[in-house]
């Protein structure tokens, strides 16, 4: 499917959104990260180990799910986006560490070598919703997940925790517009 990319000074384009899989095939047997519509069916153990909380009820629930070789399959990544306006906000993200100890040596080792848990999920989530958005922003509290958030494809901002990726038909006076909107929303 195409669509039309505006609100932005650079001319209207078309875009194909990529395949995911196309990215990362040599995992396509025992990974998939997916849209799930109750969030908390799915993960909510996990949500309440890392944040004491229920997994918001609203937005877009992205949980990648492993497939072992006995055909068991368990949620091991989480990652929440909403929609904000033109903009894509990416929050709540998690992994589980006792779902990844489950995992065969093997397949642990192919999605390390693949970028880590994280990467590919959001890698995933940024191909997907790429053509629902001008911008995905993420605010990011810790070393390690601003480690993987920008290899993954997010950027610098000029706040410490405010990441962004923008299309790239996204002008720099837009840019500025919608980082400063993020902004004003303070953690999310």
């Amino acid at each position: 499917m195409k669509r039309l990319l505006g609100k932005s000074d650079a001319p209207f384009q078309y875009v194909d959104p990529p395949d995911p899989a196309s990215e990362f095939p040599q995992l396509s047997e025992f990974w998939q990260t997916t849209e799930v519509s109750g969030g908390s069916f799915f993960v909510n153990d996990l949500f309440q180990r890392k944040y004491a909380l229920d997994p918001p009820g609203f937005g877009h629930h992205w949980v990648s799910f492993y497939r072992a070789d006995s055909g068991e399959y368990w949620p091991v990544n989480y990652i929440h986006a909403r929609e904000y306006g033109p903009m894509i906000l990416i929050g709540g993200v998690m992994t589980d560490g006792a779902a990844v100890k489950k995992m065969s040596e093997a397949h642990r080792e192919a999605l390390i070598d693949a970028g880590g848990f994280y990467y590919v999920a959001l890698r995933t989530v940024f191909a997907i919703m790429a053509e629902q958005c001008e911008a995905f922003m993420g605010y990011i509290g810790d070393a390690r997940s601003h480690e993987v958030s920008t290899a993954a494809g997010f950027r610098d901002t000029q706040h410490p925790h405010l990441v962004a990726k923008f299309h790239p038909a996204v002008s720099a006076k837009r840019q500025a517009e919608l980082l400063e909107a993020a902004l004003k929303l303070g953690a999310f």
